[in-house]
């Protein structure tokens, strides 16, 4: 279709937002890297949500303590659409109504059920079959149960939506005469949302630099800045890049693996949204500083671990994010994205509207809350606090790994929280530290350590000899399933012969596809 690569990457957003409704959809928001190969430039889109105007610091405290049903107040502003439009009004090619017709002949036709999406589901049937405008899609009539692998979900009345879309573009949804906003205002206030329409007039996605650094001497890895998690991704990176002896087999390299992740989650118990981080420039300034990645190396003993929280930094709690999905694209002419979608915890805030059909995120769940302490006894983090127009603190890392011979190398993502930042580091350390082809770096078992819980998750399958090694420098390792909240991640790489190979992962299930 001569088509770009923001071309394919809404098309795709669009067609996974109906396939993978627990996860993303134009009712939440995304984070998305794009590599320009012509002009070698790379640039950053954050539509994510944000806190409504009429929101405040304490609200999500009050909520809690009070009996009525707080779902409403969990909707963020979505910026999901509107980061569509804006992305293909710069970078796209194709008339817009060719970009959303796949979908809608998708929601019309049915979409098929997927082994991970019955297991969503069947876990989450309570919920569903308490609130009337998720059960009406999500339960099939016959059985009166969640639908199973296999079966067909029709979306009829998101179709209509997207026929809106497809013709009016974004003013459908964020201009004053747009014809969905009135009905989607309207079921937001049935759920008490304090969403306004001033709100979705007032959002706008914004381009910003990436989080860029350079490892091993030539791969320039780049990746989402605050309040995406990149920045930490990439200070990971630069900790392990100092080091000259990595090795895949070690369970030294694997014990300092583990500890930049602690360095690298209390450092981000200090985070967020940049705008608002007036008092922080200095904490920002060490996260990209060479020599503070020095530091922090000096500060990993090679024999020992601690279970300290202010040994990392950490003084703060922030709330774990949750369910995303990630796509990656690699167009023929070198053009690239990498982009991360969510609605936040599965199935958002458990609300669709059912005169539009689109299922609302509960976003404002990944802001922090004063006067609480968390199971591990730490305080919430001011850094993540609610203000008005302000995006959470989020662990999406969508990232392209460029080098200037080469053009792309790595296109990489992943989905599933909080874990997803220590998912991409271990593929990239594994893609471009160790050299490991992409399918083995895809498939590896995995270790996850985020601070708080004080020790070191590791996947079913992992190497004897390297737990043993990190539990002689006293760590506290414990398995989990690998179905059990490892993150699932999604790449594309290309090797020196420019041969490309692209893999996505086991744990949750996923397509490639080679499109002529």
């Amino acid at each position: 279709m001569n088509g770009t690569a923001a071309d394919a990457a809404i098309a795709t957003l669009f067609c996974e937002g109906v396939t993978c409704p627990q996860s993303m959809g134009i009712g939440g928001g995304f984070l998305l890297t794009i590599y320009d190969r012509a002009n070698d430039r790379v640039e950053t889109l954050n539509a994510r949500e944000t806190a409504p105007a009429a929101a405040t610091e304490d609200m999500m405290v009050k909520a809690d303590n009070s009996t009525k049903d707080k779902r409403g107040l969990l909707i963020a502003v979505p910026g999901e659409l509107k980061g569509y439009w804006v992305l293909h009004q710069k970078y796209g090619k194709l008339e817009w109504k060719k970009l959303v017709q796949p979908t809608i002949d998708l929601c019309r036709k049915g979409h098929m059920v997927t082994g991970y999406l019955e297991r969503i589901l069947s876990r989450t049937k309570a919920k569903i079959h308490a609130e009337p405008s998720l059960r009406e899609v999500f339960i099939n009539p016959n059985t009166n149960d969640t639908w199973r692998e296999g079966d067909y979900i029709k979306r009829l009345a998101l179709a209509d939506s997207l026929e809106i879309i497809a013709n009016e573009g974004v003013h459908s949804l964020y201009s004053r005469n747009g014809t969905l906003l009135p009905k989607l205002m309207q079921d937001l206030k049935s759920f008490d949302s304090i969403l306004t329409e001033d709100d979705f007039y007032n959002y706008e996605p914004k381009w910003e630099a990436p989080s860029t650094i350079t490892v091993r001497g030539k791969s320039e890895v780049h990746s989402f800045p605050l309040p995406g998690s990149g920045t930490l991704q990439n200070f990971m990176l630069k900790v392990l890049d100092g080091y000259n002896d990595l090795n895949v087999t070690d369970p030294l390299t694997w014990h300092r693996v583990v500890e930049s992740f602690k360095f690298g989650y209390g450092l981000r118990t200090k985070v967020g949204d940049p705008i608002y981080l007036t008092s922080a420039h200095g904490l920002l300034t060490n996260l990209s500083s060479p020599s503070y990645a020095e530091y922090v190396r000096s500060q990993i003993h090679d024999n020992e671990t601690f279970d300290k929280y202010n040994h990392y930094g950490a003084e703060f709690a922030n709330p774990e994010d949750h369910g995303t999905a990630h796509i990656c694209v690699l167009a023929a002419n070198g053009d690239a994205v990498s982009a991360t979608s969510t609605i936040n915890y599965l199935l958002g805030a458990k609300i669709r509207s059912r005169s539009t059909g689109i299922i609302l995120n509960d976003e404002m769940d990944d802001f922090s809350s004063p006067g609480t302490v968390n199971t591990y006894g730490l305080p919430p983090s001011p850094a993540n606090f609610i203000v008005p127009g302000k995006r959470p603190l989020s662990s999406m890392t969508p990232t392209i790994v460029t080098n200037k011979a080469e053009g792309v190398q790595m296109v990489v993502g992943g989905a599933g929280g909080s874990r997803i930042t220590t998912a991409t580091v271990t593929l990239l350390l594994r893609y471009l530290f160790f050299g490991e082809e992409l399918e083995t770096v895809m498939n590896a078992r995995r270790l996850h350590h985020q601070l708080a819980p004080m020790w070191v998750d590791y996947e079913a399958g992992f190497d004897e000899a390297i737990l043993e090694g990190l539990r002689k420098r006293g760590h506290d390792v414990r398995e989990k399933t690998p179905d059990a909240g490892f993150a699932a991640a999604t790449a594309i790489a290309k090797n020196a012969h420019h041969e490309v190979s692209a893999a996505y992962d086991s744990r949750r299930g996923g397509s490639v596809e080679l499109v002529a």
